[in-house]
């Protein structure tokens, strides 16, 4: 028979074993509570971050930069940027870049959107870790391949390469010729992790086609445009068509204001003009109003009719423009 002694030395055993167990549950649960706290506020930091380069670079025109950021995972949407929970929606937003963005470091590239005046800055966002393979031989693939920056991980080849793996992220192919069979190198790939477009047209517009891996062929995910240099290399960071449409109807809409405001300058000169018997000017200015009119309807909805629109209009307006000058008239734009 256990002694009253031995009995309350195993009691004080299990109590121990019970008061120690509770202790440490205690604290696991803190060090995991402050842990994903600490993890939520360096999300929030970066996303702080991002916000501030996004207002920065979007400022400045034909600018490229190399920017250190905390190891992250980013995710860009249609006006959303996300790291982890921690998301932040932004209004207009023009910012094209890939589904994901890894990595320590971002490239930032701005261009200027001109139709033909400029409109606005379109942002590019992406990671050095992710690969972009550009394939074609002409002039635009020779121009779009100068006009990335060097800083990005790209080749270029003017006839159809092996595509081999290279143990990047995400793989981007942009193609200026005919499309080419999936690699079989990059089978082993998760389907959204590789991706490309087709180009079809010039420097000024074109039609586009975006792809995403299926298994071992290519999904044809839809078609679309670009209108300038600019506008087609957000399809080339961009590898969802939504959040490449959704920048280009962001850009249009600023397009429209901005045509807007030209159009009440255009008006101004013509009545300013009219008292002065000004008459070539007059007509300068008097296309110039048609011509305008024309891009602020087209820029309303982007599709590649008004695309076409645009262009044409764009180039009436800056004959318009060019005459005006030759004739000292005042500029339209």
């Amino acid at each position: 028979m256990m002694s009253k002694k031995a009995f309350e030395m195993q009691f004080n055993w299990i109590f121990v074993l019970v008061a120690g167990a509770a202790i440490l549950l205690f604290f696991t649960a803190v060090v995991v509570k402050q842990k994903s706290v600490s993890e939520t506020s360096t999300k929030a930091t970066v996303l702080k971050s991002i916000e501030a380069i996004i207002t920065g670079a979007s400022v400045s025109t034909d600018t490229t930069n190399i920017i250190g950021i905390p190891n992250s995972n980013i995710e860009v949407g249609c006006g959303r940027v996300s790291v982890g929970a921690v998301s932040k929606q932004f209004q207009s937003l023009i910012l094209y870049a890939p589904s994901v963005i890894k990595g320590d470091k971002l490239i930032t590239q701005t261009l200027a959107f001109n139709a033909p005046y400029r409109a606005t800055n379109l942002l590019f966002v992406t990671s050095p870790q992710l690969r972009y393979t550009l394939i074609g031989n002409n002039n635009l693939a020779k121009e779009i391949n100068k006009s990335l920056p060097s800083e990005l991980k790209k080749e270029f080849y003017m006839a159809k390469p092996e595509v081999k793996n290279s143990n990047n992220y995400k793989v981007r192919l942009v193609l200026f010729d005919d499309m080419i069979d999936f690699p079989k190198e990059l089978a082993k790939m998760p389907d959204s992790d590789v991706t490309a477009v087709k180009v079809t047209g010039g420097i000024e517009k074109g039609g586009i086609e975006f792809y995403q891996k299926d298994g071992n062929s290519w999904l044809f995910k839809g078609r679309s445009a670009y209108f300038g240099k600019s506008s087609l290399i957000g399809a080339v960071y961009a590898d969802a068509l939504e959040t490449y449409e959704c920048n280009m109807q962001s850009a249009f809409y600023r397009l429209n204001i901005v045509t807007k405001i030209y159009a009440e300058r255009a008006k101004k000169l013509l009545q300013a003009g009219l008292s002065k018997r000004e008459v070539e000017c007059n007509q300068f200015y008097n296309n110039a109003i048609t011509q305008l009119n024309q891009i602020s309807s087209a820029s309303s909805s982007f599709n590649e009719e008004n695309v076409n629109t645009i262009m044409e209009s764009s180039k009436s307006l800056a004959n318009e423009n060019k005459n005006a000058q030759l004739y000292s008239c005042a500029l339209i734009y």
